[in-house]
């Protein structure tokens, strides 16, 4: 087996000749001093032969060549193979695989030469350190793609394009603006290096992204490329700053490549410039409305609006929002507000369509929406319409969609003679304020100077009444009826004494009077039953002086459709009165002055209706602020539910100042301005006294210095379920909601300010 270090080369033949290769020098040769017969019996004498002269540079192994000078010259020479040497003898010989199979004739001593340099073989070391050199050296101008090539060459290649290759990188002044839009673009490459190999040659070409076709030239530019050149490359001159203006609308990609001897480099900044149009006018949203629905068009017709649309509906009920296709022939643009060409296209068309409607829906991009809202408030219209080219318009539409609740609490108030409507929505306990007023003229001037005057007019003011007069909730457009007393300026005239009505439409805000009036002394008690009221007691216009007699006619209004009365029976007699009832027919009263009751011909009422039947508290004791003690209800057939009157246990506990009476699911309520809880259990037939469970008086508004006392006025209703609603006169952030399941109060929201007069639910 030829050794690993005897190997063929991969020298190239080409430069192994008969020149180099088969003339003798005179370089490591001997003399051989005996004969060389390979063909001898004696195997020591075939492996080993004697020569003179100094062979102590040959190596200790390796290959040797016979020369023969004096015969042909195919067979001067052969070589072999020696394993070992001594002082002068070569041993181990084997012919190297060339000379294997030939005729090897003997080799004469003294004219043989024994030499280590004629032969390829010799070379082998010579040339594979030639070759391992350039391998780890390299081919010049080579260069490595990663690291740690196999080459130095390479290496440092590597090295001098990583090193000194370019980095593309620009910056701009500005890459948002309207068209034409001047750019100024700064070349901030780097990476820019030079060494003693390089002429120092470095191109930066320019692409700003506005080219239209594929035909693409490219031009050499110092400063400003010219504004008509679009369909180009720019060549950089001196690598500074360079503008660049865009005519049209777009979004553009703008790419530097910067070039030299060691390489190129590339930055590309996608949609870098925006060059834009002006962003798209107020969008004109067409909101369509339903038969349940009332809607209040925008002005001026068309848009854009000064007076956005208003519409109002109830809950659960769907509102389509639009934006119209085609062309908005009072601006000349579409109606998404987007500015149109010749033939009436977008030229910055609208892509996204954001709708904000703080409403129960999600709302995809589209130009058409609905909205939904599960509770009752005043919402804002917002769409946000976003432009192709990044341009945006927000258009509100403020306070544009009210949303009415099926079952809403009505604070009306008063100030002179302008009463106003307050809806306040029972699931979302926010009020609304609204503009919508109405004309009601009382008059207490009968009550001037009367004993007891201040007191009487604040019963006077209170002698008020409201019933739903349909089974629609005000947000299915129901209509109330509110009935109050009218006054007038002759206490003893009856026809002077009148009972009016008002019809109130809650989902339209309308009101109007009804011709419909009842002639009746003030300080009646009105008691809705179904579809009819039930007015009762007031004042007796014909009682003489030392008596106080209450009014025993009871007046029947049909309000089923019309508002007509019915009918009119007389509480003359005494079986009329139960259980002591007939007390009410005098007024309490402790002393007469000049023959006028001291406490004025009136009393004090807190009336309730449960189950087709009337309850009704009346004052008990005499003095400036009267007291509620005594408790009555009515009673009668299903024809006529209000026939007598039934006197009941009185109101237990310390005596009542003020308050109200209200009706819920378990029992009626009676309010005032404490913590404690008045009940009367309409099984037991009698009054249950607790407290609530939550602290009443941190509800109160206490920076009124007399937040506390308990004579404080105050309205009270509720939903004939379980929830009170209780607003003190006192503050407006007196507002409170009483649960009788849990009978715990709850602070709401501050009312409307202003001087309250009514309050109910429907």
């Amino acid at each position: 087996m030829i050794p690993e270090e005897f190997q063929v080369s991969n020298y190239p033949d080409s430069l192994d000749s008969n020149v180099n290769l088969y003339e003798v020098h005179d370089h490591l040769r001997v003399k051989l001093i005996n004969d060389y017969d390979p063909n001898d019996n004696v195997i020591s004498n075939r492996t080993k032969i004697y020569v003179s002269g100094d062979i102590s540079n040959f190596p200790s192994s390796g290959i040797i060549t016979l020369t023969d000078q004096c015969n042909d010259s195919d067979s001067k020479a052969i070589s072999f193979f020696y394993t070992n040497k001594g002082s002068n003898t070569f041993e181990g010989l084997s012919p190297t695989p060339e000379f294997e199979n030939k005729n090897i004739i003997i080799r004469s001593k003294n004219i043989t030469f024994v030499t280590q340099n004629v032969m390829a073989q010799h070379h082998n070391s010579i040339k594979d350190a030639i070759i391992a050199i350039e391998e780890f050296v390299g081919i010049k101008g080579n260069v490595d793609e990663k690291p740690f090539g196999e080459t130095m060459e390479g290496r440092i290649n590597f090295l001098r394009k990583l090193v000194l290759s370019p980095k593309a990188w620009f910056s701009s002044d500005l890459n948002v603006g309207l068209v034409p839009l001047t750019v100024k673009f700064k070349n901030e490459s780097f990476r820019l290096g030079e060494d003693s190999t390089n002429n120092n040659y470095i191109n930066f070409i320019w692409d700003f992204g506005d080219q239209t076709t594929s035909n693409i030239e490219t031009i050499s530019v110092s400063e400003t490329v010219p504004i008509s050149y679009t369909d180009v490359y720019v060549s950089d001159i001196d690598s500074g700053f360079i503008e660049k203006t865009y005519t049209k609308a777009g979004n553009y990609t703008v790419k530097l490549k910067a070039i030299n001897e060691f390489g190129e480099d590339e930055v590309i900044f996608e949609n870098f410039i925006n060059a834009r149009i002006e962003s798209p006018q107020e969008a004109i949203i067409n909101i369509a409305a339903s038969s349940k629905q009332v809607l209040i068009p925008g002005s001026p017709i068309g848009g854009p609006y000064v007076q956005y649309p208003r519409i109002r509906t109830k809950t659960d009920e769907p509102i389509v929002l639009e934006i119209q296709n085609g062309i908005n022939l009072s601006t000349g643009r579409s109606y998404g507000g987007e500015e149109l060409d010749v033939w009436g296209n977008a030229i910055d068309p609208i892509e996204y369509y954001t709708w904000q409607l703080n409403d129960d829906l999600e709302h995809i991009n589209d130009k058409t929406t609905k909205a939904i809202y599960s509770m009752g408030g005043i919402y804002d219209v917002s769409l946000r319409c976003d432009t192709q080219y990044g341009a945006y318009k927000i258009t509100n539409y403020f306070n544009s969609i009210d949303v009415i609740e099926d079952k809403n609490l009505w604070l009306f108030k008063k100030n002179g003679s302008t009463l106003n409507s307050n809806e306040f929505g029972l699931i979302s306990e926010t009020f609304k304020i609204s503009s919508i007023n109405h004309t009601v003229i009382r008059d207490s001037s009968f009550l001037d100077d009367t004993n007891n005057e201040i007191q009487a007019k604040r019963e006077f003011d209170r002698n008020v009444g409201f019933t739903p007069n349909t089974n629609l909730g005000s947000g299915s457009k129901g209509n109330c009826l509110i009935y109050y007393a009218e006054g007038g300026d002759e206490f003893t005239s009856l026809s002077s004494q009148k009972i009016k009505f008002i019809n109130f439409n809650g989902f339209n805000e309308v009101f109007f009077d009804e011709s419909t009036t009842i002639s009746r002394p003030w300080n009646w008690i009105g008691l809705p039953i179904e579809d009819k009221i039930y007015f009762i007691l007031g004042v007796d216009p014909t009682s003489n002086l030392n008596e106080n007699k209450s009014y025993q006619t009871e007046d029947v209004l049909n309000i089923n459709g019309s508002i007509v009365l019915e009918d009119q029976i007389n509480f003359v007699n005494p079986n009329n009165f139960i259980n002591g009832a007939n007390e009410i027919i005098e007024h309490i009263t402790s002393n007469y002055i000049d023959g006028e009751p001291e406490n004025g011909r009136f009393a004090v009422y807190r009336s309730a209706v449960r189950n087709n039947t009337g309850y009704f508290l009346r004052n008990d004791g005499v003095g400036t602020f009267f007291k509620i003690k005594e408790f009555y209800r009515t009673e009668g057939t299903v024809d006529n539910p209000v026939t007598n009157i039934r006197k009941l246990q009185d109101v237990s506990g310390t005596v009542k100042l003020e308050g109200q009476l209200v009706n819920l699911n378990n029992g009626l309520f009676f309010f005032n301005n404490s913590g404690n809880i008045s009940a009367y259990n309409i099984i037991d037939n009698k009054w249950e006294i607790g407290s609530s469970s939550s602290p009443f008086r941190a509800l109160q508004d206490k920076s009124v210095s007399d937040y506390n006392n308990v004579d404080q006025t105050l309205l009270a209703t509720s939903d004939n379920e379980r929830n009170a609603y209780i607003s003190y006169d006192y503050s407006t952030n007196a507002f409170v909601r009483y649960n009788s399941i849990d009978k715990t109060f709850y602070a709401l929201n501050s009312r409307p300010s202003g001087n309250q007069w009514l309050m109910g639910i429907y």
